[in-house]
């Protein structure tokens, strides 16, 4: 009706180029435009009517209960707003069904589907900013040494143990339970002191006296055990009637946090220790999975297959876990060219500490190019104009890890949605803008350092058995 409003002003105009037939037309529609002002005028005048007569039924039905009396009256006043209600309801009904109504639904689901990709747009490219500027962090320690390596990787274990252990906190029950969280940190901090002891006690060898070097290297198993019975005759103690079921739930939810955050994460000190090759190359593959299945399920998600492939995680995709594969292998088998360029990056901790430079590093012959026989069958199929190939042997491991990166770390995601759907929260944390929390961007790392570690010390670096 506004673009009928707007003829009134080009009235004499239309009139002249308008057929008879346009004009009786317009005739007509002018006279419903009349009578829709008439009746919306009325409508307007008889909700003011019935505001009127509701209210004043209202204060005579409130006024008469305070005085207790009038009772016949007072059934009579609630009838008949009661009525009055029902007659409004079903005029309000007839309303929302009419084209007006479904135009407005229209337009507002147009305007929200426009406010949706436009929210969609600046979560991506927070997500692009923010994931950037960790990869730039995180390529600055790698480049900072090895000794700053340890400290990030500690400092987002003790993020991601805060992140898990606020999923169950419940400050109701907690304020009746004697250092809580107290024991909960506890707990954790003697784990860690377990691995770095062990870990890093070579490393300490020549940062520390030979007498404080020797207490640690000799001790760190006692120091670590005796940690581990003061907090478990804590912890008893700290038991509390009325609360039992509480804690046992808590402190078994703190043993499985301690599980994922300390012990995976113990292969990755191993890793660092071997080369920081083997802490780069894991990450990376990670990153990069994570990366191609978010742009392979925007861009085809839903288009190749319609069919559900993760119920914890309604928005992952098949398309994009099999684009992240695709992907993540290419780049396995190109990346660790990239990195043996650079000799302190496949360098072990204890060659750097003898020789910074890493001149006299001794490299692994996984990092030595070797000549390959393609096999005939496949060289035919595949119409190879050679028959032979010269690459690294790391690159086939590196393809091997990129395929664990691809179908098995991506199950840590999984659980960590199951824990956020468990407990009914969206991230972990709002610590990373577009990210979540620590945990939201470690929960593949995890598993990977775990694989990376059996990996090396099965295939690279094997261990010598003891025949003792």
């Amino acid at each position: 009706f506004s673009s009928i409003w707007k003829m009134e002003d080009s009235e004499p105009r239309l009139q002249r180029v308008m057929s008879h037939r346009s004009l009786a037309t317009k005739s007509k529609l002018d006279e419903i435009r009349g009578k829709f002002k008439s009746i919306t005028q009325k409508l307007q005048e008889e909700t003011e009517t019935s505001t009127t007569f509701f209210e004043s039924h209202y204060e005579k039905f409130t006024t008469a209960l305070q005085a207790k009396k009038d009772l016949h009256r007072r059934d009579d006043w609630f009838h008949d707003m009661k009525e009055q209600m029902v007659v409004l309801e079903k005029t309000l009904k007839h309303l929302e069904n009419g084209p007006a109504k479904l135009e407005k639904s229209k337009i507002v689901a147009q305007e929200e589907k426009k406010e949706k990709k436009k929210g969609s747009v600046q979560k991506l490219l927070t997500r692009l900013v923010f994931g950037t500027l960790m990869i730039f962090t995180f390529l600055s320690v790698v480049n900072a040494g090895h000794i700053y390596v340890f400290a990030l990787v500690a400092f987002l274990q003790i993020l991601t143990f805060r992140e898990l252990a606020n999923v169950r906190y419940k400050a109701v029950k907690a304020r009746h339970v004697p250092m809580f969280r107290t024991i909960q940190w506890c707990w954790f901090y003697t784990a860690m002191f377990y691995v770095y002891s062990e870990g890093l006690g070579g490393f300490f060898k020549g940062k520390l006296s030979s007498e404080y070097a020797h207490v640690m290297d000799a001790f760190h198993e006692f120091f670590g055990f005796s940690l581990y019975a003061s907090m478990f005759c804590i912890t008893v103690l700290s038991f509390k009637k009325g609360f039992y079921k509480y804690q046992m739930k808590q402190l078994a939810w703190t043993f499985i946090t301690i599980f994922i955050i300390v012990y995976q994460m113990k292969f990755a000190i191993e890793n660092i220790k071997t080369g920081l090759f083997w802490f780069l190359l894991p990450s990376s593959l990670v990153i990069c999975n994570d990366c191609m299945a978010y742009f392979c399920g925007k861009a085809l998600g839903r288009k190749l297959l319609d069919y559900p492939f993760m119920k914890l995680s309604p928005n992952k995709t098949w398309e994009g876990f099999i684009g992240a594969y695709i992907f993540t292998c290419i780049f396995a088998f190109a990346f660790p060219i990239v990195l043996v360029r650079y000799k302190w990056l496949v360098c072990s901790l204890a060659d750097l500490e003898l020789d910074p430079s890493g001149a006299m590093c001794t490299i692994n012959k996984v990092f030595e190019p070797e000549i390959y026989d393609i096999p005939l069958n496949l060289s035919t199929w595949l119409g190879l104009p050679f028959s032979k190939v010269k690459i690294l042997p790391i690159q086939m491991h590196s393809v091997l890890l990129g395929m664990f990166a691809s179908l098995v770390a991506p199950f840590g995601g999984f659980f960590a949605s199951a824990i956020k759907r468990a407990y009914d929260v969206k991230d972990f944390d709002a610590l990373i803008p577009g990210h979540g929390g620590i945990m939201d961007r470690m929960d593949c790392q995890f598993i990977m350092a775990m694989c990376t570690g059996v990996h090396l010390t099965t295939f690279i670096v094997p261990k010598v058995a003891c025949h003792c």
